[in-house]
């Protein structure tokens, strides 16, 4: 890192104090200079991000698909071209069977022809896992395809017409009542079919039948044509329903479903690219940065925009390596574009040892969205409890730099003097001028990060995710959707941090260190003032006296992980790892300070003194039980197996999981898991009970995943 020396950092302080105000005004962050931050923001492109989405939006590249590696094939080139070294596609065990859906369309033949769906127009119209067909038979309105919507209809050797998704209407109305087909106008994300009349959803079917059942197929339309079919059906008055010049009949409608696919034929593989740019000094310290590939036609910002920004990336820091404005960096910059989520885990599984090389995970999903369309909101994600360390530090400094420079502020902007309306705009050529709607919240998985931040991996990850998003998983998300400006802004959040990371060494732990420790001041904060909310709970004063003191614990044991992370970079620098021991005995020393306070509340609240804690017999029995991961391959499989029913919200699932390390029971996993859920609050994580905890622990130690010590 350039001149980060504590000598410079002295003189930079006094120099701050006695410059004129209106040169020290410009917002900024520690971990970047001035010169540094325009030498990142001149070079990275919005419109060139773009570009790349522009070709990814061709193709329907689910798993397994003909589009998938085409479209692999467009990143393994271009990666090529952006300066990688060593690329390549790492072949990988298929998750499942190969499948390519040639031509599809459907239509009304009575009582008048009309096409309502073909494939060459948009892939989304015929669901994945759909086998050949050429069917001519009578529409049945089915409701929601649920049991009691099937009671009493004749659906034998008709096709079915459904709100419900596709793979409902399957099961229960071909393979269990006989239909020959489905059309569906379900839409993604448990949207409402009146805001988003002409959005047709990406959906998918068993692609393998139960034994004994014919495979089938699915058209997904959208709900302006499923409601105009099913007021045909329901109607017995004549008009033109569809708007054609034609009046006719309702009450009867007959379809044709003429569909060709390939299913077994193409690779027996899926796979992730990688390509690298070479560090010179820490080869087992890389920063992994990633993308997904996989997902529908179109799929311009989930994740196409990922995938453009990354490409981009590597253009960009070989080109100031080229250029030699950039020193070539001290840690290896790993860039991997992959099947999502399941290339990670296949990754891990197949190479064990790899994750221990691994620094950290920075990612991007769903990074380009237009934000004026649909209040759409540039999710920065902090990393799990279980994960949190300096990156999150580094995250919420650049990610507060670039909010604050790119949106108005009143006393800035118009009494500050400071340019309007942003004070230091990162814009696109063909780019939006849009503020950046961007908020950081606590842990969201459902990506790639979260294969990093599992507890058997252990590799910090933070992740952008925008949300929420009208047009995920369906036709609309496409490049009219997509902002060139935005995909330039979050490059530059990534971008700044891998640049950082790249080259930041001994001399860099106070600023590092200094800033977690101040960024885990505010969590202990938090943690109070829940830890007080509970105890102010009148009805609950023993409970909410047991999550008071959890709260504090584990809140304190948290931000000694989080400090201590900071050792990566001090090596064997003594003063460096003194001043971590230093900022590690003042977190200790909050404790008795935040129980203090406690137990005054508890005193003032409550007229009493609080009790004493004492573990009843579930706890105790928790308290007995220490888990320890199985090796890695073994692990992930087995994991698959658990079969349990508890409350735990998924999040909150997988992070009993993330806090398993050979040393916590299952009472201090159950400690750590309520602190997280409680310092978050039930609206997000739900709530989380000890009897949940034990049953998926022991559930997890059944099939093998776990192993008791």
């Amino acid at each position: 890192m350039l001149y980060r020396t504590k000598t410079i950092i002295w003189v930079v302080t006094a120099w701050l104090t006695i410059l004129p105000q209106s040169i020290v005004r410009a917002q900024s962050t520690p971990f970047l200079t001035d010169d540094e931050i325009r030498m990142l923001v001149n070079e990275i492109s919005g419109d060139r991000a773009f570009e790349h989405v522009r070709w990814l939006t061709h193709w329907h590249r689910g798993s397994g698909m003909e589009g998938y590696f085409k479209a692999a094939d467009y990143v393994l080139q271009a990666a090529k071209e952006a300066g990688l070294q060593d690329v390549q596609f790492i072949k990988q065990k298929a998750r499942g069977t190969s499948y390519t859906a040639r031509s599809a369309e459907l239509w009304m033949v009575e009582p008048v022809e009309i096409k309502l769906a073909d494939i060459g127009d948009h892939a989304l119209y015929l669901a994945d896992g759909s086998h050949d067909a050429d069917v001519t038979a009578e529409l049945v309105w089915i409701g929601d395809a649920s049991p009691e919507a099937l009671d009493g209809k004749d659906v034998a050797g008709k096709i079915v017409l459904t709100t419900a998704p596709p793979s409902v209407a399957v099961r229960n109305a071909v393979w269990e009542r006989g239909a020959v087909g489905v059309v569906s106008y379900v839409l993604s994300e448990r949207k409402s079919l009146m805001d988003f009349p002409d959005q047709i959803a990406w959906t998918r079917i068993p692609m393998t039948p139960p034994e004994g059942k014919q495979p089938t197929f699915a058209f997904a339309i959208s709900p302006r044509k499923g409601e105009t079919l099913r007021r045909m059906l329901e109607s017995q008055h004549v008009r033109d329903y569809f708007a054609i010049g034609k009046k006719v009949p309702g009450g009867r409608v007959v379809l044709h479903a003429r569909v060709d696919t390939d299913i077994g034929t193409g690779p027996d593989y899926t796979g992730m690219i990688e390509g690298w740019i070479r560090g010179t000094t820490y080869p087992d310290q890389q920063i992994v940065i990633t993308a997904h590939l996989q997902e529908e036609q179109g799929s311009a910002n989930d994740d196409g925009s990922g995938v453009g920004n990354i490409l981009e990336l590597a253009r960009v820091f070989n080109k100031l390596i080229a250029e030699g404005k950039m020193r070539r960096p001290l840690r290896d910059l790993r860039f991997w574009w992959t099947d999502e989520i399941y290339s990670e885990y296949r990754y891990f599984q197949d190479h064990p040892d790899e994750p221990k090389k691994m620094l950290v995970n920075l990612h991007q999903d769903m990074t380009g969205a237009k934000q004026s369309m649909g209040n759409r909101v540039q999710q920065l994600i902090f990393a799990p409890h279980s994960r949190t360390s300096y990156l999150d530090a580094l995250f919420e400094s650049i990610g507060t730099y670039l909010i604050q420079t790119n949106n108005a502020y009143l006393p800035a902007g118009r009494q500050g003097g400071l340019p309007h309306p942003y004070s230091r705009p990162i814009y696109s050529t063909r780019g939006t001028r849009d503020n950046y709607n961007a908020r950081f919240v606590p842990y969201f998985d459902s990506s790639d990060h979260r294969c990093f931040v599992e507890g058997i991996i252990g590799v910090p990850a933070v992740a952008l995710i925008n949300w929420p998003d009208d047009f995920i998983h369906s036709t609309d998300d496409d490049l009219d959707n997509i902002d060139p400006t935005q995909l330039r802004r979050n490059n530059f959040l990534i971008a700044a941090m891998a640049y950082y990371l790249a080259f930041a060494e001994a001399d860099d732990v106070p600023l590092l260190a200094g800033a977690t420790f101040a960024q885990g001041q505010r969590r202990l904060a938090n943690d109070l003032k829940v830890a007080m909310e509970r105890i102010a709970d009148r009805s609950s004063p023993t409970s909410g006296w047991k999550d008071a003191m959890l709260l504090v614990e584990q809140g304190i044991e948290r931000e000694i992980r989080a400090v201590q992370s900071v050792r990566i970079f001090a090596g064997d620098n003594r003063q460096a790892n003194r001043l971590i021991d230093r900022l590690v005995k003042r977190v200790k020393a909050k404790k008795a300070v935040m129980l203090a306070d406690l137990r005054s509340y508890y005193q003032q609240v409550h007229g009493r003194r609080p009790p004493g804690v004492v573990l009843d017999a579930a706890e105790k029995a928790a308290s007995k039980k220490v888990p320890v991961n199985a090796p890695i391959p073994v692990y992930f499989e087995r994991r698959n197996q658990v079969r349990v029913a508890t409350e735990l919200h998924p999040l909150m699932r997988d992070e009993v999981y993330n806090f398993v390390d050979g040393k916590r029971s299952y009472y201090d996993i159950y400690k750590a898991v309520r602190a997280e859920a409680l310092a978050a609050g039930e609206w997000y994580y739900g709530r989380v009970k000890l009897e949940d905890v034990v049953a998926l622990l022991d559930a997890a130690v059944e099939v093998g995943a776990l192993i008791l010590k």
